[in-house]
């Protein structure tokens, strides 16, 4: 039932003596008993610099025994610290009862955030939550109950910060099952606050950390697909140490975009933020695009307030222009037959609008609309192949965790509906069947919502997420799995959705094999098809997906993983009978092996080019001769179905 680094995790626990198991994997007596904070137990469990900061909490930072004591949380843009306490220099911090932490967004980030409460001790009655991004002083808490408190920025859902609050003994109770859903589907009721922590991969403050959590692959590790893709695969590598690389007051910043060549699956180059025209301007680089020449990339930064545009072929920043705060996903409008046809369309996670964007040799901002009522944090959207509807993801709205979807006409550039229920919460990212069904992930409750574009209703809500003991269902929140669905990009001859599904900690599923996998829907059921896993040793972070053209027919899904070094390049139809069940991982391509334990690593936004989904590759097709050679080269390799998807047949 099991998967082995579950079981791996347990036995660790138990030969740690942090846990007491009578067969099968219950806790004797019910219950884990709290214990004292024992710093050098959590070294034996988890060995890192974290072990230097506990101490430092127990004998400072963490007050005396029934005493009070204050700590401040810097909201950072460094990946596995972004919840940076300034009493440990970790996302963690050690108070007693009537402790206080104020979060600050201050000169560590480059934009806005919240820091929303989101897992509590059982009795607690402390609330912490905004009802929008700012910076400056974002919020406060006074613990009142002992044990474990999560915190969560809800624009940027992975940053992550922890407080462990002692009772007047000195104990911190354990992360019980009824505060925690996913404890039970481990087997127990109740685990220590450490066993918690060492699972959890956003708390990653060290090269250590990262280390022992994250998927860090070395070249015997990595596999290349045994048939090619057609052109290049750009990835997000936003978690990626570059030397070098700060913002205008010198503070460090991470991310690159990595180049794939597609044929050979070996990397090409790498972009970053040490270009003249990005100097100062680069910070965590997040999702792309291209327009219809293939010769211009379009990147933005999420933590920032920037968007390039790139030149292909060589990799020059040509242009970087501010936006406004935590610029998202980048589309063009496909449509040929409008004056609109290669605008481009950039939400802004941390505020409320949509940007409409030119580019006639220079980025020129010239619309700006809300993507809905109020409050509306849009994030991951998606055009129709028509170019008549956008569909945007309103991640939040207000306080917790409810959101929208928007459906916009996009000739009024204006929201037509907004959508609401119970399983949309925190949408994030959508995907879209041509023009009749779009395919949007909700983080909180693990579905994917399919609305009939036609209706512009709700027909379905499809869980995507599994708890530790490989079960799913609408049931099922994240909460319960600890995994979030993330980009669901429909295959271009509208045959699938590939749901990237990223793990919030390391441990497996039996049957994936994998704490992170992605989902695979037929869409002429939208139904799950197969889970394919995406992590080899500990948590990928899955989180970006996208379709490239396979040689010789069909598509490849490209995925992207956050906490790994690795490319993954799921094959959905491998024997090519048009079903998706045998769906599998073809490879794992690494995209940095450097002395740096970050190189290559933060694959979110993944761009493989050509463009080839249905209404754009037929825009570059009719271009053809035109192009750059390169180019021209890729489009003559595409099938005639890869050239036009919605040709009979195809």
């Amino acid at each position: 039932m099991y998967g082995p680094r579950t079981v791996r995790f347990v036995i660790a626990l138990v030969a740690a003596g942090m846990l007491t198991v009578s067969a099968p994997w219950s806790v004797a007596g019910g219950d884990v008993q709290p214990r004292p904070l024992d710093c050098d137990h959590l070294e034996h469990v988890h060995p890192s610099p974290t072990h230097e900061a506990c101490l430092a909490a127990s004998e400072s930072g963490g007050g005396s025994k029934g005493g009070s004591a204050r700590d401040t949380f810097q909201l950072t843009d460094e990946p596995g610290n972004w919840f940076r306490s300034e009493t440990t220099d970790t996302p963690v911090t050690i108070l007693d009862v009537g402790g206080r932490v104020d979060f600050v967004a201050g000169h560590e980030t480059d934009t806005e955030h919240t820091a929303t409460l989101v897992i509590k001790p059982v009795g607690s009655r402390l609330s912490v939550d905004q009802d929008d991004a700012r910076n400056g002083g974002v919020a406060s808490a006074t613990f009142d109950v002992p044990g474990v408190y999560v915190f969560l920025c809800k624009v940027h859902p992975y940053m992550t910060g922890v407080v462990a609050v002692r009772d007047r003994n000195g104990v911190i109770p354990p992360v019980t099952a009824q505060q925690l859903p996913f404890v039970r589907h481990l087997g127990v009721e109740s685990l220590p606050a450490a066993a918690v922590l060492d699972v959890l991969t956003a708390v990653a403050p060290a090269d250590a950390d990262k280390r022992a959590k994250w998927d860090i692959l070395g070249p015997a590790d990595e596999t290349r697909p045994a048939v090619p893709a057609i052109g290049e695969v750009w990835i997000n590598t936003q978690f990626e140490r570059v030397p070098g690389q700060a913002d205008k007051d010198g503070v460090a910043k991470p991310g690159s975009i990595t180049v794939v060549d597609a044929a050979s699956f070996s990397v090409e180059r790498e972009v970053n933020g040490l270009d003249p025209d990005a100097r100062g301007r680069w910070n965590n680089p997040h999702n792309m695009w291209s327009d219809t020449r293939q010769d211009i990339v379009y990147n933005g930064h999420w933590f920032g307030r920037w968007h390039n545009r790139i030149e292909r072929a060589t990799g020059d920043v040509l242009e970087t222009i501010d936006v406004g705060h935590a610029p998202t996903h980048t589309v063009t409008n496909p449509d040929e037959h409008s004056d609109q046809h290669g605008t481009l369309t950039l939400p802004l996670s941390a505020e409320q609008d949509v940007l409409a964007i030119r580019d006639n040799n220079g980025l020129d901002i010239f619309d700006s609309e809300p993507t809905g009522d109020g409050l509306n944090h849009p994030h991951g959207q998606w055009i129709t192949a028509d170019g008549e509807f956008m569909v945007v993801p309103n991640v939040f709205k207000g306080e917790g965790v409810a959101g929208s979807i928007s459906i916009m006409d996009l000739d009024r550039f204006e929201v037509v509906r907004e959508i609401t229920g119970p399983a949309i919460l925190m949408p994030v990212a959508a995907g879209i069947k041509g023009s009749s069904k779009a395919y949007v992930a909700n983080i909180v409750s693990g579905q994917v919502t399919v609305i009939d574009l036609g209706t512009q209703q709700i027909v379905k809500n499809i869980p995507v997420t599994l708890t530790p003991d490989c079960r799913t269902g609408a049931q099922f929140s994240i909460f319960d799995t600890l995994q979030a669905p993330i980009q669901t990009p429909v295959s271009p001859d509208g045959r699938y959705v590939g749901v990237a599904v990223l793990s919030l900690t390391t441990v497996d599923r039996a049957c994936t094999g994998s704490p992170d996998h992605v989902t695979i829907i037929d869409t002429a059921t939208d139904t799950v098809v197969a889970h394919v896993g995406t992590s080899l040793r500990n948590s990928a972070g899955t989180h970006g997906a996208n379709w490239g053209a396979k040689r010789g027919g069909g598509y490849y899904l490209h995925v992207a993983n956050q906490h790994a070094n690795h490319l993954g390049v799921v094959d959905p139809d491998p024997n090519g009978d048009s079903n998706g069940t045998d769906a599998t991982l073809v490879g794992r391509v690494l995209l940095g092996t450097g002395p740096e334990v970050t190189d290559g690593v933060g694959g979110q936004g993944i761009k493989p080019l050509p463009n080839v989904y249905n209404g754009w590759i037929q825009d570059t097709v009719a271009l053809t001769g035109q192009l750059h050679p390169e180019v021209d080269g890729w489009i003559a390799a595409l099938t005639p179905c890869q050239r036009n998807p919605a040709s009979t047949g195809c």
